[in-house]
């Protein structure tokens, strides 16, 4: 967006439109939340409804009241507020992102949906995923895997936050031979299921489930071996 700002009045009757000055930069913060503004027109497209089946997934959670949950890659919170519905009143869904202008959106949007007591957004480092010991019955991801980096060691990183019975589910793009035109998905960065099964395995975990309900996407359930 273009604007153009004339500081003092009295230029209006002596100045030309040619000798109007450009607007100062918008704030960083602004700038942040106008791309999280972006992001969201994305991530919260009607058409993710199709193939995302966001109703199916919370029922395949099978959460329960009192549960504590990870949302790790949340994004908007497209499913950390479904999942804070799921757990309500008792438990708890925390959202992480990398990205503090999301981590904002979805605390505005938490505030928005009075969903506070049980649905809260924080920021998480990219690559050592340092959260509460022994304190989530489910760590989530979808639509993250292939942004993780050196993988094994951060699940077992991970598996320390989980409690005893706790378990971790990776939702993500099966490997396609070609671009997907609903996600905009390309074939270099999807990591296949088995890839993903293997390198759990040696993170320490072993597989729970394995559904195959999505349309273009894997459900795997892991809990620690």
């Amino acid at each position: 967006m273009r604007a153009f700002l004339i500081k003092y009045g009295l230029l209006i009757l002596i100045c030309s439109a040619n000798c109007q000055k450009p607007a100062e930069p918008a704030p960083a913060a602004d700038k942040a939340a106008q791309e999280a503004e972006r992001i969201a027109l994305i991530l919260e497209s009607p058409d993710r409804q199709s193939w995302q089946m966001p109703e199916k997934v919370i029922e395949e959670l099978r959460l329960k009241n009192g549960d504590t949950v990870a949302d790790i890659g949340a994004g908007t919170g497209y499913f950390a507020r479904r999942i804070a519905e799921k757990v309500a009143p008792k438990g708890h869904s925390i959202g992480f992102d990398v990205n503090p202008a999301m981590v904002d959106y979805m605390l505005r949007d938490a505030a928005a949906r009075d969903m506070k007591d049980n649905y809260r957004a924080e920021l998480i480092q990219s690559r050592n995923p340092v959260l509460q010991k022994d304190y989530y019955d489910l760590i989530f991801f979808c639509n993250t895997y292939q942004h993780i980096e050196n993988r094994v060691a951060y699940f077992k990183t991970l598996a320390q936050s989980l409690k005893r019975k706790g378990r971790i589910v990776i939702i993500d793009f099966a490997k396609l031979e070609k671009a997907d035109e609903e996600s905009g998905e390309v074939p270099a960065n999807l990591v296949d299921k088995n890839t993903v099964k293997r390198e759990f395995k040696k993170a320490g975990f072993r597989l729970k489930r394995d559904l195959s309900f999505l349309p273009s996407q894997f459900f795997l359930e892991f809990t620690r071996s």
